[in-house]
């Protein structure tokens, strides 16, 4: 089909603009806007039908056109067939509308999107079946550039289609625009000092945040976490109203991690991008609780990064058993290094995973007696493996276990992480 026969066939019945007429050859040419394509081709059609020739289109689509040759009596049009004057009448409405609502945003990148209405993508596609789609931009393509380009010449902002710090969605139906933030990633390394305190906020599961009897009206089991104090002052320079936190692998609540532990912790539709990190860290390590280092922005990546490696970790635990230890036993200790640690998802944890077996190793373990019922350990295991079972096993769900090869029972175990072998 030529041009010109794809053209009456767009502007047969209905009025269409000019840039949902140049659309359907936006293929064609370089250095012109589909505006200007558009009015090209009305103004070819125009002079065919100037020198004679008879075309049956709506002839309203030339409207405004003075021909010499022939008398065309042409209505003035009310609104284009396809977008319904959007791009007459709205566009600069809402790009001035996200403009205003980008000023509270600190960002250096955006990205538009939107919604079209259903009933203007199918009059699109019903162009397409008559005059096919072989030159044709999609009008959500083109309202996402045309605004991207207006909102990038009026905020002096880079439009960025892979990572934006914002994206823009309008809705042509609603008239609405809704901002969506790019949240802020910031990794590096903690140590926790202290026992009774989780890595994450932990929600109390009765209420879920609103306060209960059983959290005492705080909404969570415990005051405080590695996250609430580490994402404290980031929340307040970002001004973002939460956080998320990625931990490689956690230790238990009552357990020190005395090595630093890598993580990354991610800010929720930060209005603030440009942080004084430092001053940050230094701000978290008035904790007397947690201590970090090695601060600095990252990317989302990094997050599957630290989440996917599994590093050995050694831990230093002190034992307290019903009974006397027998010193004669100690030596069986060593056939935890002779073959793989078999365990059975722990009891202490069966309610949120699923019961399953595991097979991990004990690399290293070395044991002191420090008085008649307490032993030291030192150990050296694969991660995934399940310290605290590996030492009481867990009613005999972890074989084989320390409480079990030395025919003990054990009353208390005091747990620290003291390296993490990260590579």
């Amino acid at each position: 089909m030529r041009i010109e026969e794809k053209a009456v066939e767009i502007l047969k019945d209905h009025f269409v603009c000019d840039r949902c007429l140049g659309r359907q050859f936006a293929q064609l040419l370089t250095g012109y806007t589909n505006e200007k394509r558009g009015k090209i081709i009305r103004q070819f059609l125009a002079f065919l039908i100037d020198s004679g020739e008879k075309i049956e289109v709506d002839l309203s689509n030339f409207y405004g056109i003075k021909f010499r040759n022939v008398k065309v009596r042409s209505k003035k049009p009310k609104k284009c067939y396809v977008c319904k004057n959007f791009f007459l009448q709205k566009i600069d409405k809402m790009v001035e509308s996200i403009v205003k609502k980008s000023k509270g945003i600190e960002f250096s990148t955006f990205l538009i999107g939107s919604v079209i209405p259903d009933d203007i993508l199918k009059k699109e596609e019903r162009l397409w079946e008559r005059s096919g789609i072989e030159f044709v931009e999609s009008i959500k393509s083109e309202i996402n550039r045309v605004i991207g380009k207006k909102v990038k010449k009026l905020t002096k902002k880079k439009y960025d289609e892979k990572n934006p710090d914002v994206t823009f969605l309008v809705n042509l139906k609603t008239g609405k625009i809704k901002i969506d933030i790019r949240s802020l990633y910031i990794s590096g390394k903690y140590k926790k000092l202290v026992r009774g305190v989780p890595q994450t906020k932990w929600v109390c599961p009765k209420c879920r945040g609103s306060g209960c009897k059983n959290c005492k009206g705080k909404g969570k089991l415990y005051p405080t976490s590695v996250q609430e104090i580490i994402e404290k002052p980031f929340l307040k320079m970002a001004k973002s109203e939460m956080s998320r936190f990625h931990g490689m692998g956690r230790e238990d609540i009552d357990a020190r991690c005395l090595d630093y532990r890598p993580f990354v912790i991610e800010l929720v539709e930060p209005t603030r991008r440009n942080l004084e990190i430092k001053k940050i860290e230094m701000e978290i390590d008035k904790s007397k609780k947690v201590k970090v280092r090695n601060l600095k922005l990252t990317e989302k990546q990094t997050v599957r990064k630290i989440k996917s490696e599994k590093v050995d970790k050694t831990y230093l635990a002190i034992v307290d058993f019903e009974k006397p230890v027998k010193k004669e036993k100690l030596k069986e200790l060593k056939r935890i290094l002779e073959e793989p640690v078999l365990q059975k998802t722990p009891l202490r944890v069966l309610h949120r995973r699923v019961d399953r077996f595991r097979k991990r190793s004990v690399k290293k373990i070395k044991w002191k007696l420090l008085k008649r019922k307490r032993l030291q350990l030192k150990i050296t295991a694969e991660s995934g493996l399940y310290i605290k079972e590996l030492i009481n096993g867990d009613k005999d769900r972890t074989k084989p276990s320390v409480s079990n090869l030395l025919d003990n029972k054990v009353k208390k175990i005091s747990l620290d992480v003291i390296k993490i072998h990260t590579k």
